[in-house]
């Protein structure tokens, strides 16, 4: 009986990822907020969020996280300040990158842009929900890192109480973001450092703070 349970575990998570796979982008995106998930697994001082299943944290300073999931790590900003003077920024979409698309559901915003970095290593920076994910990987993980990205941007819940007790009375400590999540990334610096990161797995990084905050 219990190989038989096993087995049809087995076939759903296989499914479920085929049918990622052979999803487009756009699809995956509107799938995932059209889900309206609602559980969240990491809470945090003004916001939670849910971290979907094989995806683990490796390091958390403030606003910022390291998540990986296989030999890929996926870093992750939240910006409250621009939650809490609900910025917004029109995101122009380009030709010359693999995937460049704007993201706009119900009062919600952000972008979808992919880039070739260089042989078969894509940088993907998804924006959505006052939070940012970029991570690189292979061709072939597109998707699912996609998906994964998406989740995690679209079950963020803010706390406006919360948020307004750590931003409000300390606003002009926040007047000058180092890190513009509007904006995608051009830095080559950065890219070294992702990279670095990756594929060579060294557990010890530190960003420029032009860069990330």
């Amino acid at each position: 009986m219990k190989k038989i349970v096993l087995v049809l575990i087995m076939i759903l998570l296989l499914t479920g990822c085929t049918s990622v796979q052979k999803m487009s982008l756009e699809e995956i995106i509107n799938n995932n907020l059209n889900s309206n998930l609602t559980l969240a697994s990491e809470h945090r001082s003004g916001y939670k969020y849910y971290l979907p299943k094989g995806l683990r944290i490796t390091n958390q300073n403030d606003y910022n996280e390291r998540i990986k999931s296989g030999d890929y790590t996926y870093y992750f900003f939240v910006d409250l300040t621009s939650y809490y003077n609900k910025v917004i920024e029109k995101f122009e979409s380009r030709d010359d990158v693999y995937y460049s698309k704007a993201i706009d559901f119900k009062d919600k915003y952000g972008y979808l842009e992919i880039k070739l970095i260089k042989d078969n290593k894509y940088l993907i920076e998804i924006m959505y929900n006052y939070a940012k994910i970029e991570v690189i990987v292979r061709k072939n993980d597109i998707n699912v890192t996609v998906a994964n990205a998406i989740s995690i941007l679209s079950s963020i819940d803010y706390n406006d109480t919360m948020v307004e007790k750590i931003i409000g009375e300390e606003l002009s400590s926040f007047s000058e973001l180092e890190y513009n999540i509007f904006k995608t990334t051009h830095e080559s610096n950065y890219l070294e450092l992702v990279e670095k990161d990756v594929y060579e797995e060294q557990e010890e990084i530190i960003h420029d703070t032009d860069l990330i905050k």
